[in-house]
């Protein structure tokens, strides 16, 4: 019997799994292959085996950084507070910071001060834009990890990306939508803007998935909201004022609640279907309600603890983390 249990998010990344994944090992819950229980049980016997001083635990001496969207609602707040509450739970010096929403100069400035500060590892929700790119690159020429969450950048050299496959969350999103809706008509889709990865591809896989599965559903031009409940609010009233004949609207990002709102102000809730992303204190009361019909869910603590985790032992990872699509109705939100 083991003497000293050591922490999860340390045995998930040294075994390249996820802490889900050991915690059922630990407590004998069963649903993980016997491959994948053997590589978490070596990874507890290389950790405790090692003398204390040298264990791979998170050092108190580095200091990380995670950088958010600047808003601070919703899915935003839900991921900050999961950071907050990792890094007290692994002894981390954390420090959270948040940029203005969709602007690359800013967010390329705060990771070059994260750089300048000698940060030992920075969680960035970042934006897929030239400026980023190059300040991610600076971060890996001066040695300090990078881990992306909720939405990925290409061409960087980044540790890992934390966050679901968000074309899947797009085509179930879509699922969802051609099912709920039982008559022909049109589609909104409200997006934060280009710069986020994340919308481009569940903004995809939705329109996907109704072009082979509900072709009598047309889609309308994207609606941009900038992930900002006031603004949706009042991109959605004038889509709602010009197309009488609009069945559904789907939010790819924040903002979610404002169109919730406009959809209760015209008078259609809960018969034109809204369908979001992520349980949250924002959306809570509207799937109560059934303005909301559902929404696609992903476990902020899990990211935040698999991010630190891969921050502190330095160890990339070649495939996705694989966070479960949740998703979470009226029906069954009491279990969150």
């Amino acid at each position: 019997m083991l003497e000293r249990r050591p922490r999860v998010s340390i045995v998930a990344a040294r075994a390249g799994v996820s802490t889900a994944t050991v915690d059922r090992v630990i407590n004998g819950r069963g649903g993980v292959r016997a491959k994948t229980a053997a590589r978490v049980e070596e990874a507890i016997r290389e950790i405790v085996g090692r003398p204390l001083s040298v264990a791979p635990a998170i050092d108190l001496a580095q200091r990380f950084d995670v950088v958010l969207s600047g808003e601070r609602g919703g899915g935003t707040k839900a991921l900050a507070d999961a950071f907050a509450s990792a890094a007290e739970a692994a002894g981390a010096n954390v420090e959270i910071s948040f940029v203005e929403t969709m602007n690359p100069t800013a967010l390329a400035a705060r990771l070059r001060a994260c750089a300048q500060r000698g940060s030992s590892g920075v969680a960035v929700q970042v934006l897929d834009h030239a400026l980023v790119r190059e300040a991610v690159a600076e971060l890996s020429r001066a040695n300090i990890p990078v881990v992306s969450v909720l939405t990925d950048i290409a061409g960087v050299d980044r540790l890992a990306y934390f966050g679901l496959d968000n074309r899947a969350a797009g085509r179930t999103a879509g699922f969802l939508m051609g099912r709920f809706c039982r008559g022909s008509g049109k589609l909104a889709v409200v997006w934060g803007g280009q710069l986020y990865r994340s919308h481009e591809e569940r903004e995809s896989g939705f329109r996907s998935i109704l072009r082979s599965e509900r072709p009598d559903l047309q889609l309308l031009e994207l609606i941009t909201g900038n992930d900002n409940p006031e603004m949706t609010r009042a991109r959605v009233s004038d889509a709602l004022a010009s197309h009488r004949d609009l069945v559904g609207i789907y939010c790819v990002g924040g903002g979610v609640a404002g169109a919730a709102e406009a959809i209760e102000h015209a008078g259609l809730a809960p018969s034109l279907v809204l369908i979001g992303h992520n349980y949250n204190p924002d959306t809570k009361p509207y799937l109560l309600s059934g303005t909301i019909h559902a929404v696609i869910h992903q476990d902020m603590g899990r990211i935040a603890a698999d991010a630190l985790a891969h921050l502190s032992t330095r160890r990339p990872m070649s495939t996705m983390t694989g966070i479960p699509i949740e998703i979470i109705t009226r029906e069954n939100m009491m279990f969150r």
